[in-house]
């Protein structure tokens, strides 16, 4: 649905049009019938009315000739107003087929796109702004094209009617209403270009206003009462925002409609010139009655209507410029694909002087990195926060690829592996680990999702992080809905949701599990069962400990201790302590946590 190409005025129609062909077509030619009716419709309509009317009062015709020119108009006044009904009813189910296949379509862009933008604020905002407003500006979009065609032909009805009885008017007309559709285009590229200004500020007081009211801060924001603070912040960030967008649309507004004034102007003119031709019985009054409605009424379009659609696609077209720029992001191959339901045999994997710093940032988090992992045996990565451990399981799990030097696995260079291979190879329980609110049998089937996980597995995996007594409490057992969102969810503590996660990873059949501080959000006593369970649960498995905290060093056949990016120690507890350094200094803090 989004190639990666450059998107143009025309991609306006094209897009909803794919999506929505019948609805697309039905609301342009609404928009087309409804440009004639108010123009040369009514008024030959208004005209053969009046004459009729007065053609009675004077005796010329029979009272009985009035109920055919009635019937016309009133049929007209009646279709009139029936196609803006109709045109909101296919508007909206236009816009319904757009949110259908637009927003999976973005959601997939998004998900697909390299791992470095995480990194970038730029890109975000550009994210987030095709994200949100490429679906209604898709559907404004028809609207807008609909209103500019309808102008378009209402114009040129009225000014072929005019141009019979007086054709010079239509020169004048045409020098300012000109100038009025190029004056809406370039406003619309000026609100446009302050939305893109105002973006971060959005941002911010976006996630203060989430912060404000979100459940996952309602614990912290009732004990600290930070509430009254967070309200200034907000409240500055909105206003700069607002200020923005207010100079922006305040020139626009004032600019077009003191633009649009002159019309009416024109219009006032344009009327004192009929009536000498209506004195003079080369214009009969209904004739005059019909023109004038239909003149102001093509006045009201150039003042408004078709300013007003121009300057929405004018605003449109900005947004293909975003939309341009957003699907040629660069891509992660593969990004989107399934786990490959067949795991290669894993032997080694190899970091050989490997630099690395994340994008925009000039210091690299680590030079010349070198170590090796083995298949079956158990690693730790220890050190303080920001030493670079995490980012060690992002390049591991190709999050990232630019890097230089190698990361060999099995002799064979990271990047060179498909995102399918890596994502069976590979499985994580991240510090930051997230909590769906779907069932607890479905939570944990998301660590497997190239297979079906049968019932027996899931109560399996359950079991070994402990949570079977837990299960056994909940409402319908492990199909339990949890967290909130659903009347009968039921919410876990800290603790529990973590042992969710790591029951996820536990039913992947990945050959290497990593754990990123798995037990950060246990208790002590409950962090040493959980270790004495990985000591069972990790037999003739390849793991990966990330962590600050010791515990998971008894696990581990070597350990290796980074410290500014670089590994300064390793080897095993006994040899580590041995060597009195860093790790030394650390076990001894955190023994003295206990005493």
């Amino acid at each position: 649905m989004l190639k990666k190409r450059k998107y143009t005025n025309i991609d306006i129609l094209r897009i909803p049009f794919k999506v929505a062909p019948f609805n697309v077509v039905l609301q342009i030619i609404l928009s087309l019938i409804q440009a004639i009716l108010p123009t040369v419709l009514f008024a030959v309509g208004t005209a053969y009315f009046v004459d009729t009317a007065i053609s009675i009062f004077n005796g010329q015709a029979y009272q009985s000739t009035i109920y055919i020119p009635l019937v016309v108009l009133l049929l007209l006044l009646f279709v009139e107003s029936l196609i803006p009904n109709i045109q909101s009813f296919l508007n909206a189910r236009t816009g319904l087929a757009i949110n259908q296949k637009i927003i999976p379509a973005i959601l997939q862009t998004r998900a697909s796109l390299s791992y470095k933008y995480t990194e970038s604020e730029k890109a975000l905002e550009l994210i987030e702004r095709v994200t949100k407003k490429l679906p209604k500006t898709l559907q404004s979009g028809v609207n807008d094209i609909g209103n500019l065609l309808q102008s378009i032909v209402a114009i040129t009805s009225v000014f072929v009617l005019v141009a019979v009885q007086v054709w010079w008017v239509i020169p004048i007309i045409v020098v300012f209403s000109v100038p009025l559709f190029w004056v809406a285009i370039i406003a619309g590229k000026k609100v446009y270009d302050s939305s893109r200004e105002t973006y971060k500020y959005e941002r911010r007081y976006s996630y203060y206003s989430e912060t404000l009211t979100s459940r996952e801060s309602l614990d912290e924001r009732t004990v600290f009462g930070y509430v009254k603070d967070l309200l200034v912040r907000y409240n500055e960030q909105f206003k700069i925002a607002h200020k923005i967008q207010m100079k922006a649309m305040l020139k626009m507004y004032v600019t077009v409609k003191t633009s649009s004034i002159l019309m009416v102007l024109i219009g006032l003119g344009f009327a004192l010139t009929l009536i000498n031709p209506l004195i003079d019985g080369s214009l009969t009054a209904g004739m005059f009655m019909g023109i004038i409605t239909a003149v102001f009424g093509m006045l009201s379009t150039i003042g408004w209507s078709l300013q007003d659609a121009s300057e929405g696609l004018s605003l449109s077209k900005e947004l293909m410029v975003d939309l341009t720029k957003f699907v040629n992001l660069t891509y992660t191959q593969g990004a989107n694909d399934l786990p490959d339901q067949t795991t290669i045999e894993f032997e080694s994997l190899e970091f050989k002087n490997v630099t690395f710093k994340y994008p925009n940032c000039d210091k690299s988090v680590f030079e010349n990195l070198s170590f090796i992992i083995e298949k079956g045996k158990h690693y730790a990565f220890i050190g303080v926060n920001g030493a670079g451990k995490t980012t060690i399981v992002k390049l591991l799990t190709g999050l990232y690829d630019e890097y230089e030097g190698e990361i060999l696995l099995n002799n064979r260079e990271l990047r060179t592996y498909p995102q399918s291979t890596l994502k069976a190879l590979f499985s994580v329980v991240y510090q930051d680990f997230s909590r769906y609110e779907i069932t607890l049998s479905d939570n944990v089937s998301l660590g497997n999702v190239a297979h079906n996980v049968k019932s027996s597995e899931i109560d399996r995996v359950i079991n070994e992080v402990g949570l079977t007594d837990h299960v056994a409490k909940l409402k319908s057992g492990k199909d339990t809905y949890l967290g909130r969102l659903h009347k009968e969810s039921q919410e876990l503590s800290g603790g529990q949701w973590q042992k969710v996660a790591i029951a996820r990873s536990l039913a992947s059949k990945a050959q290497i599990k990593i754990f990123d501080e798995p037990t950060a959000a246990l208790d002590p006593i409950a962090e040493s069962q959980v270790y004495n369970d990985f000591k069972k649960l990790m037999k003739e498995k390849t793991t990966i400990f990330i962590s600050h905290r010791l515990g998971s060093t008894r696990l581990a056949d070597k350990i290796f201790v980074i410290d500014k990016g670089a590994i300064v120690e390793q080897g095993n507890t006994d040899e580590l302590i041995s060597q009195k350094g860093l790790y030394k200094q650390m076990f001894e803090t955190q023994k003295r946590w206990y005493q």
